[in-house]
């Protein structure tokens, strides 16, 4: 089905970013692809489906093949009707703003008649448990939700081959075990499936082989039984996670401190409200944010900073209210789509711009303050590259960077912001462990008695290592509207 031989890709006249890379995949099997953050993996996908060539003007040497076709020559077309893709942002998938109709679309596409279309919306409502998903605004759906709508789709395209890139990145634990329950059937019908991931701990009964990324090239290759057979010190040692899935034990939200969110009502899905009341943070602490996906978590992020400011809502700092604006000069934040947070041309730049509107905020003056003030910047900027092993990309333009490493340099402009309140919006979503551990500890390295730092995650393995406390916003909500509806039946008993 699928035959790479000898392949090398390069972009410009930058090194290889794919060397010598040689691989086989038939009808049914499932390859995992694994790695650092910007070892190749996501380039390697796009190799296989032809955006490399069609999109990105890539060149390569060697062969891609698949059915006998040559990937580079083909039209994209022609490759789309037998190779679909889930890709690692998942606001690229999609063409409609209605979610039945994006799911629609692909078949419409293909010339499908209603009563196919129909069968196959049918065959995949049995797998796929998304029935709350259909008929909404995509835009209204949180990145989860809009990661499971995309491997929805790619199954309704009917293709021989779906490439995911980190198709769990967003996914809370409910919704990885509907990816795990879907999986074994697609293999089951015979659609080849290769994967590119960092959670390894849900693909472990449903790969045949893995192989490791490194630099472009493979480094090693494993099948199912020599990929179990390693211990977890080789796996870290590989800078790989564990196969174990992990467990969060972490003291819970205690409710005290000095930021509060006295009320909160805000609108975040299909006509719900996030409300909210009495929600109390503590300086010096790092809180990680906790839920299912659609539960309101980024949108309770958006609200705090200020970036939202419903009218119901009273946040206080100390007792004395915070407006919006207020809340906006005191915050940074790292939303979970990174890419509207790049605005330069390098790396390099885009830290820099971070550390001047540092510099307007703080009113630096005079011209050997500058002088001083310019040369500490660079040691911090040098700093932060080395922590978050950006220094040898700080050349590089931003959108051709890595998904994992745009995180990473958003996090970098977010620290140097003079900020008393970071939110983080799943921060490590497909991030290695190599990397996830460094982030982790440079947020520690953040804790200050001036400072609140809000972790929105699912990556149970990072909160493990990053949050002081955990708070499961799902739970809570549940139980605030539980004490509501009592308190409304006593009123009118009485």
């Amino acid at each position: 089905m699928l035959e790479i031989e000898n392949f090398s890709l390069s972009y410009g006249e930058g090194e290889p970013v794919l060397k010598d890379i040689s691989l086989s995949l038939k009808a049914g099997e499932c390859l995992v692809v694994t790695g650092e953050s910007g070892s190749g993996k996501s380039s390697l996908i796009h190799a296989i489906n032809g955006l490399a060539f069609h999109y990105h003007q890539g060149v390569g040497k060697g062969h891609i093949r698949f059915d006998g076709g040559n990937i580079e020559t083909l039209p994209i077309y022609r490759i789309a009707l037998q190779i679909a893709s889930v890709f690692q942002n998942p606001k690229t998938h999609f063409f409609n703003v209605n979610t039945t109709l994006e799911l629609l679309f692909y078949m419409e596409n293909m010339g499908l008649d209603r009563a196919e279309m129909d069968r196959r919306m049918e065959d995949l409502l049995k797998i796929f448990p998304i029935e709350h998903l259909l008929g909404r605004n995509i835009f209204a759906l949180s990145g989860g939700e809009k990661q499971i709508l995309s491997v929805a789709s790619c199954y309704l395209a009917g293709c021989k081959l779906i490439v995911m890139d980190e198709p769990s990145s967003n996914l809370d634990e409910a919704s990885i075990a509907v990816l795990r329950k879907m999986l074994p059937m697609l293999k089951e019908k015979g659609i080849a499936l290769l994967i590119a991931e960092h959670r390894l701990h849900y693909l472990t009964e449903l790969m045949d082989r893995l192989i490791f990324l490194e630099a472009g090239k493979i480094d090693r290759a494993f099948s199912r039984e020599e990929f179990l057979s390693l211990s977890e010190d080789e796996l870290a040692d590989m800078g790989l996670r564990s196969r174990e899935k992990p467990v969060l034990r972490l003291p819970a939200w205690k409710n005290e401190g000095q930021l509060t969110v006295e009320t909160l009502c805000c609108p975040f899905r299909r006509g719900e409200e996030l409300k909210l009341s009495q929600v109390s943070f503590s300086f010096g602490k790092i809180y990680g944010i906790v839920g299912e996906n659609g539960c309101g978590k980024s949108t309770l992020l958006r609200a705090m900073t200020g970036l939202e400011a419903p009218k119901k809502s009273r946040i206080t700092l100390r007792g004395k209210p915070l407006s919006g604006r207020e809340r906006i000069s005191r915050s940074a934040l790292v939303m979970q789509d990174v890419n509207s947070q790049l605005f330069t041309d390098s790396v390099e730049e885009e830290l820099l711009l971070a550390w001047k509107g540092r510099c307007r905020r703080e009113k630096t003056a005079g011209e050997m303050r500058e002088k001083a003030a310019e040369e500490a910047a660079q040691r911090e900027i040098e700093t932060l590259l080395q922590a978050l092993g950006l220094a040898e990309c700080k050349e590089r333009h931003p959108m051709s960077l890595s998904g994992g490493q745009k995180q990473r340099l958003a996090l970098a402009t977010c620290l140097l912001k003079d900020a008393n309140f970071f939110y983080f919006d799943e921060p490590t979503s497909g991030m290695d462990r190599k990397n996830m551990l460094r982030i982790a500890a440079l947020l520690k390295q953040q804790q200050r008695e001036d400072r609140i730092l809000f972790v929105v995650s699912h990556d149970t393995a990072f909160l493990q290592e990053v949050a002081t406390e955990c708070l499961d916003l799902e739970t809570f909500r549940k139980r605030t509207a539980e004490t509501h509806d009592r308190g409304n039946g006593s009123e009118s008993k009485d």
